[in-house]
């Protein structure tokens, strides 16, 4: 029941945001990329798989964005299985090339465990016409859960850093 109540939220909400005047009212944004990196710590380094992400949002006075991001993570890594992770994200973008990227991340939707992430990025765009392109670097440390020896798990802190580059229209 708690779903439908959002569910319809949101729809008042779009509605409220098609009715509006066009001064009033937020661009829409999307964006499609790829992404990889590698777990820094705890050691040994290592690759993590690759994911496609495709966001959308609004963007406001052509300086800050709202994004929510949808990432299927690949199986190119081995021991690594299919799953998709949700990214609610904050984009400072001032004039210029360079932005900062906040994000916070929800991992392990279809194959869990659920992981939660939070970390940012800085990225460079550059674009014509509302069309463009992007590459970004970032830092997303997490808590998870790390199976032990004994067969019992520990929450620990795995910092992961990850390149992405992207395409997006507004």
């Amino acid at each position: 029941m708690k779903n439908v109540g959002q569910g319809l939220l949101l729809v008042v909400a779009l509605g409220a945001l098609a009715g509006a005047p066009r001064a009033a009212r937020a661009d829409v944004v999307l964006e499609l990329s790829l992404g990889s990196g590698a777990k820094i710590d705890p050691k040994p380094e290592e690759r993590i798989a690759t994911n496609i992400m495709l966001a959308g949002g609004f963007s406001f006075a052509s300086m800050l964005r709202l994004e929510l991001g949808l990432v299927g993570n690949l199986t190119d890594v081995q021991n690594t299985k299919f799953d998709l992770s949700l990214r609610p994200m904050l984009v400072l973008a001032p004039p210029g090339p360079f932005y900062l990227r906040g994000i916070f991340a929800v991992s392990g939707l279809v194959n869990g465990p659920t992981n939660i992430a939070y970390g940012g990025a800085l990225g460079l765009s550059f674009g014509l016409f509302g069309l463009g392109m992007f590459l970004e670097a970032g830092y997303l440390p997490a808590d998870v859960n790390v199976e032990q020896t004994d067969g019992t798990t520990k929450k620990q802190r795995v910092k992961l850093v990850e390149g992405r580059l992207g395409a997006y229209w507004d």
